[in-house]
């Protein structure tokens, strides 16, 4: 078996294993003679399940992570993340998906290549989501994904004394 495919389904086992143990699954739809809910009820659609594990990794790889969070920002808001309410924010338009984001236009981050990945296992409106993202280093992830990555300590590990990018005095 691939070497990428066993280390996401290890992240997902250890994902809903963590989610099991808080509490935090969705509910199955029903019993089998009952039908399915409406999908145009908003009130299903405002307690689907929304519970992401993120990680950041130091390097192109997404593991072993270097720092980890629990989000879950439905029904309702909260985990281990320390601004829960606008990272869940932050991924509503997404979908969930970390893949999606990109730096702002008018980003000035250092010149400098030491690779941060990021990484997102768990539900997402009552479906599996897995998503990743490798950005050039910490400055492009953190202006990247705001809040979303605001559990991380994303200090550069070489550190940079130039008051602007790399390269100028």
């Amino acid at each position: 078996m691939d070497k990428r495919l066993t280390k996401w389904m290890l992240s997902g086992a250890v994902f809903f294993g963590l989610m099991g143990g808080l509490g935090v699954l969705p509910a199955s739809a029903g019993s089998p003679g009952e039908p399915a809910p409406d999908a145009s009820d908003v009130s299903v659609r405002d307690l689907s399940a929304r519970a992401l594990v993120l990680t950041i990794v130091r390097g192109p790889t997404i593991s072993p992570p270097t720092q980890v969070a629990v989000l879950q920002c439905s029904p309702l808001v909260g985990g281990t993340h320390p601004k829960a309410r606008e990272a869940c924010v932050a991924l509503a338009p997404k979908d969930g998906d970390v893949g999606k984001f990109t730096p702002p236009a008018r980003t000035f981050c250092p010149w400098l290549y030491e690779p941060v990945t990021i990484s997102a296992v768990g539900v997402w409106d009552d479906r599996f989501s897995l998503s990743s993202q490798t950005f050039g280093n910490s400055c492009l992830l953190s202006s990247s994904l705001g809040a979303v990555a605001g559990f991380a300590s994303l200090a550069p590990s070489s550190e940079v004394s130039h008051g602007g990018p790399v390269g100028r005095p």
